[in-house]
């Protein structure tokens, strides 16, 4: 009897629409939020050290639209990219995904994207950028489901929009 094994393109889809289809449980729910606390504690000390600004949005229809935007974009479209395809407990995967991430932003700036912020290019907000990264990838192999780093992803952008003039 001969094995039969499944393309790397096969592989990558049965990741993505598993990561899709399955919603974290009771403990992916719980360690999703302390994972995003802990981006939220990262942004607490970048904007006491001067690395984000507070300069929140007064139009709260701004904010809605934002949320609402922010959730396909970059939330699911760049999870789905750069985690969506994951496989469970593959470090070395996790590790090129976390650093194509973070590389993304400042690519966006070179390209003349219509989503890049000059910010991208700084040290400082590509360390949070990591950190972000690392928290939603962690989420994705820990929970097997896209949607805990979509929520992380997306509140961030949410709370860097509406607070501090991203």
């Amino acid at each position: 009897m001969t094995e039969q094994r499944s393309s790397p393109v096969a592989v990558v889809l049965a990741n993505l629409l598993g990561g899709l289809a399955r919603m974290p449980d009771l403990r992916g729910a719980i360690e999703a939020l302390g994972l995003f606390i802990v981006v939220l504690l990262a942004g607490a000390w970048a904007a006491q050290a001067g690395v984000l600004v507070f300069d929140p949005l007064a139009d709260q229809t701004a904010v809605t639209s934002i949320s609402v935007v922010a959730f396909f974009v970059p939330g699911v479209s760049e999870e789905v990219t750069f985690r969506g395809w994951l496989p469970k407990g593959n470090l070395p995967a996790a590790a090129i995904s976390l650093a194509a991430f973070v590389a993304w932003h400042p690519f966006q700036v070179l390209i003349g994207s219509p989503f890049a912020e000059p910010v991208f290019l700084k040290p400082g907000y590509l360390a949070l950028v990591a950190l972000l990264g690392l928290c939603c990838t962690i989420s994705r192999l820990r929970s097997g489901s896209i949607w805990p780093s979509v929520v992380i992803h997306w509140g961030v952008v949410v709370i860097w929009k509406a607070l501090f003039g991203g």
